[in-house]
């Protein structure tokens, strides 16, 4: 956040991505990362917050042994953003506030020592706090899960990846008995699975409910934690307040001005979000649980943006959200993305009928799997297209030969057409697409 060390510390070897800075050595000076604020602010955009003309960096001192200097760089009363909103399943959820700070190292405990890494040290943290608008355990995974959503594909600023640390939580939660007494306020700190979150707080809300009697006149802060594999809860300390921190202006770092920022511009860089997304691909004809299955998956839903801009009418959606379901997971191959072209190719072939749903399959399969081109496979396959102008010649052929049934047809047996379908199908050897089959006998029978 202050300094210039990798921020990717993954399986780097322990204090190897340090420098005097985040060390906290005697005489090291910050300097701002320029991209993690814009960030913050692109970020608060997203979530509808103000934007003050003036925001500063302060020191927060606690001593802890994966905070060197004594004192961690955050901010107190002038933040990036304020205020601000998140809606969830027709709730919204109010922000107070997103802040920057820095983050603090990592503690290995082991063999009754405890070690200390700290290549996490001064790492950008953006804290995103929010009123006490969350009724339920479920509303505040709910919330998390779209949060998550938000920072990693709509404005694209973390992996927010809760396995890996980029996304963490700290849940507070208290209880009333609906005649004005409250209980304690427990802080469950650093849960990094929203399963988790939703299963801590469910236990913390039986817990104050059973010890309504016991509950304190005056409110409390406390920190519990939660074992995962016990599934309890435990207490771990009193908390502090913002007095015991003793907050103060950081005075290596001077405050920060938001004139000098062209808000358009950020904001024109934010993505469409969730509901925008489902919205827009159920206008071009897909199904709403399809929309949700590609927008779910930022991944998907990139490479069906790309199928989609290859071919530009009405068929290409539908055979695209096959394509991406059928056969995109989380596991991609390294040209999938390069691929485009490739499986347009296949889709212009099945919509105009030079390929069957069989040989389609076929096709794309190898595409995927083996980076084949499209003519390469075809080539593999020992399958040749048949053009629009062939099938023609097919059904003329098929109506032409069987004059009897023609007649029946248009004198009211329609189940007939099954009868020139597969009779058209015969001649094709299985190759043609039967949808456009199907689309010129009735044309032809007309």
């Amino acid at each position: 956040m202050f300094c210039r060390c990798d921020n990717n510390a993954e399986g780097k070897a322990p204090n190897t991505v340090v420098c005097p800075v985040c060390l906290g050595l005697p005489g090291a000076l910050p300097v701002t990362n320029k991209k993690a604020v814009l960030w913050t602010i692109k970020t608060g955009l997203a979530l509808n917050c103000e934007i003050p003309k003036i925001a500063k960096f302060d020191r927060k001192h606690y001593f802890y042994p994966d905070l060197p200097k004594g004192y961690q760089i955050s901010q107190y009363d002038e933040p990036f953003c304020v205020g601000g909103y998140l809606e969830t399943d027709g709730a919204k959820i109010r922000l107070n506030r997103i802040h920057l700070e820095e983050d603090a190292g990592k503690l290995i405990h082991s063999d009754g020592k405890s070690l200390v890494d700290l290549n996490r040290a001064g790492t950008p943290l953006m804290e995103i706090v929010t009123e006490p608008d969350i009724t339920s355990p479920k509303q505040a995974g709910d919330f998390l899960r779209k949060l998550q959503k938000i920072v990693r594909d709509v404005v694209k600023v973390s992996e927010a990846s809760m396995e890996k640390g980029h996304l963490r939580c700290d849940a507070n939660i208290s209880v009333s008995d609906g005649n004005g007494k409250m209980s304690s306020i427990v802080e469950l700190k650093n849960i990094n699975s929203f399963r988790f979150v939703e299963k801590a707080l469910t236990l913390v809300d039986i817990k104050l409910k059973e010890e309504y009697a016991e509950w304190p006149e005056k409110n409390t802060k406390e920190t519990w934690g939660y074992d995962s594999k016990a599934d309890k809860v435990y207490l771990q300390r009193r908390k502090e307040e913002a007095a015991d921190y003793r907050y103060f202006p950081e005075p290596d770092l001077p405050p920060f001005d938001s004139n000098r920022l062209d808000l358009e511009v950020l904001s024109s860089e934010i993505g469409k979000d969730e509901s925008a997304k489902i919205q827009e691909l159920v206008s071009i004809n897909i199904s709403e649980a399809n929309a949700r299955v590609i927008v779910n998956d930022s991944k998907k839903y990139e490479i069906f943006d790309k199928l989609s801009n290859c071919i530009d009418d009405q068929y290409s959606p539908v055979l695209a959200t096959a394509i991406v379901n059928n056969y995109f997971g989380f596991d991609f191959g390294k040209d999938d993305f390069g691929m485009s072209k490739e499986y347009a190719k296949a889709i212009k072939a099945i919509r105009d009928g030079g390929l069957s749903k069989p040989n389609f399959s076929k096709v794309v399969d190898l595409i995927h799997k083996q980076s084949f081109t499209y003519d390469k496979a075809l080539e593999e396959l020992n399958i040749e297209e048949s053009s629009e102008d062939e099938l023609e010649e097919i059904v003329e052929k098929v109506l032409a030969d069987n004059q009897k049934e023609v007649d029946l047809y248009k004198a009211g047996k329609v189940q007939l057409l099954g009868y020139f379908m597969g009779q058209a199908m015969k001649y094709s050897e299985g190759k043609a697409n039967p949808q456009v089959v199907s689309d010129i006998i009735r044309r032809k029978l007309a």
